[in-house]
């Protein structure tokens, strides 16, 4: 392999990790049973979006929209973080310094290679996939069952966050023409991208059953880490999963920047999202919002032809 390119395992790592973390907000607010509906479907249309990018860079004027959207999402993202980062700290002081400190890495990171950014990210995935199968080993058995079969959200509230979540796999499309040629890998990627959806579903699940629905729509920020505070029966372990769960914001805000391109573009797409978060945009994204956006962008995938490898 050359030192540019990239193997289909190194995208799809990317994707699942960056996925955790807007699955982990969908978790608590919306039902595990309609987040389940999108793994065949996300990976139906990842088919479609695969076989019709091929091995080619995308379409110039794509890129842009690609670039733009990128930068929207990444706010949503430094946004979120940000929120949670100030509530462990007993929501005290401004809410600017949160950013500004998730920013910081994500410029340095932007400045380095894309090769560098997913390697770096299959690290990310070993300790977030670690975490994520300890919340799910202690939770599990604590379940309550018929708390999992009460309705949680609106049905296009939760269709809305399900779409979101697998939306992380569209921007791995800007860097198919730079993986390795390796049969049936970029394929086997479409495989981790269902898993991505059912893993949502069990997040979701995992938190209904054990706060239920009705005290994880009442609480203002982050249920599925309130969820994962009930495992150790302390604030603590909350707090960790919540520090620890910054790995999979931070991949998906690094994943969001590099729709820019290499060289100091990525950086710039951190400024980017870093002043629309600073402005509130975030504020005024609904799930159903980022979703239309995200299928719209998938729209525009599948009708502007790629171009020249």
């Amino acid at each position: 392999m050359s030192r540019d390119a990239l193997s289909p395992r190194q995208l799809s790592v990317a994707v699942m990790t960056g996925g955790l973390s807007a699955a982990a907000a969908a978790a608590g607010r919306a039902d595990w049973r309609w987040l389940l509906v999108w793994a065949p479907a996300g990976v139906l249309l990842g088919w479609l979006l695969v076989r019709r990018v091929g091995r080619r860079p995308l379409h110039p004027a794509l890129r842009v929209v690609y670039g733009a959207w990128g930068a929207v999402l990444l706010s949503d993202v430094l946004a979120r973080s940000a929120g949670r980062l100030q509530a462990a700290g007993a929501g005290r002081g401004s809410g600017v310094w949160p950013l500004l400190l998730l920013a910081l890495p994500l410029v340095w990171m932007g400045w380095g290679k894309g090769t560098a950014f997913f390697r770096t990210a299959e690290i990310l995935w070993l300790a977030a996939g670690v975490t994520a199968a300890a919340v799910l080993l202690l939770g599990l058995p604590r379940v309550h069952w018929a708390w999992v079969l009460e309705p949680a959200g609106g049905w296009a509230q939760s269709l809305a966050a399900g779409g979101v979540t697998l939306s992380t796999g569209l921007f791995a499309l800007p860097f198919l023409y730079k993986v390795e040629d390796e049969p049936g890998g970029v394929h086997r990627g479409l495989l981790w991208l269902g898993g991505l959806g059912l893993l949502a579903a069990v997040l979701a699940l995992l938190a209904a059953g054990l706060l239920s629905p009705r005290v994880a729509a009442a609480l203002a920020e982050g249920p599925f880490f309130a969820a994962a505070g009930l495992l150790g029966d302390s604030a603590r372990l909350e707090g960790l999963i919540s520090t620890l769960w910054l790995l999979p914001d931070l991949t998906l805000a690094g994943l969001l920047s590099r729709s820019w391109g290499e060289g100091p573009w990525p950086a710039g797409a951190v400024a980017a999202g870093l002043g629309l978060a600073l402005a509130g945009v975030p504020a005024l994204l609904t799930a159903e919002a980022l979703c239309l956006g995200g299928l719209a962008l998938a729209a525009l995938t599948l009708i502007l032809s790629p171009g020249r490898s």
